[in-house]
C-alpha cells in the first residue's frame, strides 16, 4: 500500500510519549507507532477504511470486514461498503484529493443505517494519496451528536508537543534529515488518524494502567461520568464503578494482561450521584512498553430502562391476553397453532399441550361445515393469502364435536423482510346471531312463499271466477239487447266495451300474479313475453338476451325469484329511472345463474336510496336484496346521478332432483 499503511490484523499500541534519539532507533519508533495506531483502529467501535482516487480499498479494519462479511481490499469502496453498482451520488471524493477533510452522514442502501463518515486525505512520501474513511453507527444515536471540541483541544495540544520534539530530534539529527521528514511526515498521519478516532467517537474511552490510574480519555468519558477533565486524571478507573473491589480490578487487569477481551456491563456512579447502566469492552494495549487497558464505555441506560418497560408491558399483554373474553389464536403459514389463550381453551375444551402444534383444520375448523361445504380450500386460500382476509365468519369445531360460529378478525405478522411468520386470529361466539339470522332467512323464506302461493290463488281466483263471470256478463248482454233499436245497442256496445277492459285487466292482473307461462313455456321465453309487453306499454324499450339457460332443469322456486327479481328491476326503471332504454341479460355460467340489468336513466345514490326507501317504508331494492339473499346469492347494485344503473345478481344453480 502507498506509504506504507496498516494493514487488517495487526494490534499493537499508541506511544503516548516520544521517545528521544538517544533512547531507541528511529525506524523502532515509528513501527511501534504503527503497531500502536493499529491497535487503536481495531479497537475503534467504528469502521476504517482506506481508498484510491479510483475508488479501490487499500485498506479495511477487522470490524469493517465483520459488517461486509469479508475482505473487500482492492474492490470498489461503493460495491464493498453500500452494495452500490456506480460510485455513490453522495461520494465527497474530489474534495477530500484536494486536500480537504470533510464530515458528513449517509444512511447506506447496504443496511438502511445512518453512519457518521469522516474522509480525510493522506499524502503519502511518493506524492500520491489516499483517502482515510471512518464509519461510526449513529442510528440510535443521531439526533444525541455533540462536537467534542475540547478532547480536539487536548489533542492538538499533544499534537504540538509532539511536533516540538520531533524539531529537537531534527536538530540532532541532521545527518538523517532526510529520513526524519519522511518519519514526520508518517506520524503526522498517525496523529491525524489518532485525533479522528477520538474525535469521532460517540463512546467514552479511557486508557488504564495496571494500577487503575486514568491515563488518557475522551470527551465522551467525561460527559458520561459528569466529572471534569482535571477531575478524572485524579481518579482511579475503579472509581467510577457503583459497586467494585480494587482487587477485583487487579485480578481484571491480569486477565487483560493475558490477552483477554473481556466484555459485559457495569453500574457507573456518575459525580451527581446518579447511577447508570453501561456495556464496556476492554482490551490490552501497550503504551511506551507498558501494558495498559484499553476500554470503551457505552451508555445503555435508556436501554435497560426500555427493556424493564418491555418486561412490565409484555407482563400486561400476556394478562390481557388471557383474561379477555375473546378466543386469541395464533398460528404460522402452515396452519400450525403457536398459541392458544385462556379463554379459546376453555371455548375449545382443549389443554395447552393438547392443541398447541395441531393443525387449525381438522383441530378448531372442520374439514366440512354442517352444510357440506369442504373448508380445506377456503383454508389453503386463507394460509396462503391472509390478507384477503381482514375478517370472516366460519363455523368451528370443539373438542366434544359440537359445533360453534366464530366471527374472528386476522392480522399477518411479518419479518422485517415482510414475509408472514404468524397469523393472529382474534374470535368472538357468533352461535346465536347466526342462528337468528338463520331462522330470520328461514320465516323470510315462508313469507315469500306463501305470499307466492296466496298469489296462485287470487290468480287462479281472478283468471277461473271472476274473469270467466265477466265474459259470461258481456256475451249475455250483448245476446240480450241484439234484436233492441239501434241506440240501445250503441249504448250496450259502451257497456260491453268497459267489461272487455275489466275483462282485460283482471287477466292482466293474474298474469302478474302468476305467471302461467313459466309451467307451459319455460322461464327464459315467459321473460321473453314479458320484456316484449313491457316494451310496448311503456318508453322503455327493453333489450332482453338469454345463454345457456333453457338447458338447465331449474326448481320452481329459483324461476319465480328470478322472474320477480327481473320484474321488480324493470317497474323501478319504469317508475323512478326516467330511462328510455334497459338491457337484460340472463347467462348461465356454471355453478352460477349470472342476471345483469342496466338502463340509462338520471341514476341516483345507492346508499341514500335504501336508507331513504327503509324511512319511507319502500321495499323496491330491498325486496330484491333479500330474494337474492333468500337463493344463497350475490347482489351488486351501482349507480350515479346522471349515469344510469347497473345491477349484477349472481344466484347458485339449483335444478330439480332426478326421479328414476
Amino acid at each position: 500500500m502507498p506509504g506504507g499503511g496498516l494493514r487488517s490484523g495487526q494490534t499493537t499500541g499508541l506511544a503516548l510519549e516520544t521517545p528521544s534519539a538517544g533512547h531507541r532507533p528511529l525506524q523502532d519508533v515509528l513501527k511501534e507507532r504503527e503497531l500502536q495506531l493499529s491497535a487503536i483502529i481495531q479497537a475503534f467501535d467504528g469502521f476504517v477504511f482506506m481508498c484510491t482516487r479510483d475508488y479501490r480499498l487499500e485498506f479495511m479494519n477487522d470490524r469493517l470486514i465483520r459488517r461486509t462479511g469479508f475482505d473487500g481490499t482492492g474492490q470498489p469502496c461503493y460495491k464493498v461498503l453500500h452494495n452500490q453498482d456506480r460510485v455513490c451520488p453522495w461520494c465527497r471524493n474530489e474534495r477530500i484529493f484536494t486536500g480537504e477533510t470533510v464530515h458528513w452522514e449517509v444512511k447506506s442502501p447496504k443496511d438502511q443505517r445512518w453512519y457518521y463518515v469522516i474522509d480525510t486525505p493522506i499524502f503519502h512520501t511518493d506524492g500520491s494519496i489516499s483517502k482515510f474513511g471512518m464509519m461510526i453507527d449513529i442510528h440510535q444515536r443521531k439526533a444525541d451528536e455533540q462536537e467534542l471540541e475540547e478532547n480536539r483541544r487536548n489533542l492538538e495540544e499533544i499534537v504540538h508537543a509532539r511536533t516540538r520534539d520531533l524539531t529537537l530530534i531534527n536538530e540532532h539529527l541532521l545527518d538523517e534529515i532526510e529520513e526524519r521528514k519522511k518519519v514526520e511526515k508518517t506520524l503526522r498521519e498517525s496523529q491525524a488518524r489518532h485525533r479522528i478516532i477520538f474525535d469521532g467517537s460517540r463512546d467514552a474511552i479511557f486508557i488504564s494502567a495496571s494500577d487503575g490510574t486514568i491515563m488518557i480519555f475522551n470527551r465522551s468519558a467525561a460527559q458520561l461520568t459528569g466529572y471534569t477533565p482535571e477531575e478524572l486524571r485524579k481518579l482511579k478507573i475503579f472509581d467510577l464503578y457503583a459497586k467494585v473491589d480494587p482487587n477485583r480490578h487487579s485480578n481484571f487487569f491480569k486477565r487483560i494482561w493475558t490477552g483477554q477481551s473481556i466484555s459485559g456491563e457495569a453500574r457507573i456512579a456518575r459525580k451527581d450521584g446518579r447511577r447508570i447502566y453501561a456495556e464496556f469492552s476492554s482490551r490490552k494495549i501497550v503504551i511506551g512498553g507498558r501494558a495498559c487497558a484499553h476500554t470503551i464505555v457505552r451508555d445503555i441506560t435508556a436501554r435497560k430502562k426500555s427493556e424493564a418497560a418491555l418486561r412490565r408491558s409484555e407482563a400486561k399483554y400476556r394478562e390481557l391476553v388471557q383474561n379477555t373474553n375473546s378466543m386469541i389464536v395464533r398460528f404460522d403459514p402452515m396452519g400450525r397453532i403457536t398459541f392458544f389463550n385462556e379463554y379459546a381453551r376453555k371455548f375449545f375444551g382443549f389443554p395447552g399441550s393438547e392443541i398447541i402444534g395441531r393443525n387449525i383444520l381438522g383441530a378448531i375448523i372442520p374439514w366440512r361445515s354442517s352444510s357440506g361445504r369442504d373448508y380445506r380450500s377456503l383454508i389453503m386460500d386463507f394460509l396462503k393469502h391472509p390478507d384477503h382476509y381482514p375478517t370472516n365468519e366460519i363455523e368451528n369445531v370443539r373438542r366434544d364435536g359440537t359445533r360453534a360460529w366464530i366471527a374472528w378478525t386476522n392480522k399477518p405478522v411479518r419479518n422485517k423482510d415482510g414475509r408472514v411468520v404468524e397469523i393472529l386470529s382474534v374470535g368472538v361466539d357468533v352461535t346465536q346471531r347466526k342462528q337468528a339470522q338463520e331462522q330470520v332467512q328461514f320465516l323470510t323464506h315462508q313469507l315469500i312463499k306463501a305470499q307466492e302461493n296466496e298469489r296462485l290463488k287470487i290468480s287462479r281466483d281472478l283468471h277461473d271466477h271472476i274473469a270467466q263471470d265477466l265474459s259470461t256478463l258481456k256475451i249475455s248482454l250483448e245476446t240480450l239487447f241484439r234484436d233492441q233499436p239501434a241506440e240501445i245497442r250503441t249504448k250496450v256496445g259502451k257497456l260491453s266495451g268497459i267489461l272487455q277492459r275489466s275483462i282485460a285487466s283482471v287477466r292482466d292482473m293474474a298474469y302478474d300474479l302468476r305467471p302461467p307461462g313459466l309451467d307451459q313455456l319455460g322461464l327464459v321465453r315467459t321473460l321473453y313475453l314479458y320484456c316484449e309487453e313491457f316494451s310496448k306499454s311503456s318508453p322503455v324499450e327493453i333489450d332482453f338476451a338469454a345463454a345457456g339457460v333453457d338447458e338447465l332443469n331449474l326448481e320452481y322456486e329459483t324461476e319465480i325469484n328470478i322472474y320477480r327479481l327481473i320484474q321488480e328491476a324493470l317497474n323501478n326503471i319504469k317508475r323512478h329511472a326516467e330511462a328510455d332504454r334497459g338491457t337484460i341479460r340472463l347467462v348461465a355460467s356454471s355453478p352460477h345463474i349470472v342476471i345483469r340489468i342496466k338502463d340509462n336513466g338520471k341514476g341516483f345514490d345507492v346508499i341514500r336510496r335504501r336508507k331513504q326507501a327503509l324511512k319511507e317504508k319502500r321495499m323496491g331494492l330491498q325486496s330484491m336484496v333479500e330474494r337474492v339473499r333468500l337463493l344463497e346469492g350475490k347482489i351488486d347494485i351501482q349507480s350515479r346521478p346522471g349515469k344510469g344503473s347497473y345491477i349484477r345478481i349472481e344466484i347458485p344453480v339449483k335444478e330439480k332432483s332426478s326421479v328414476f
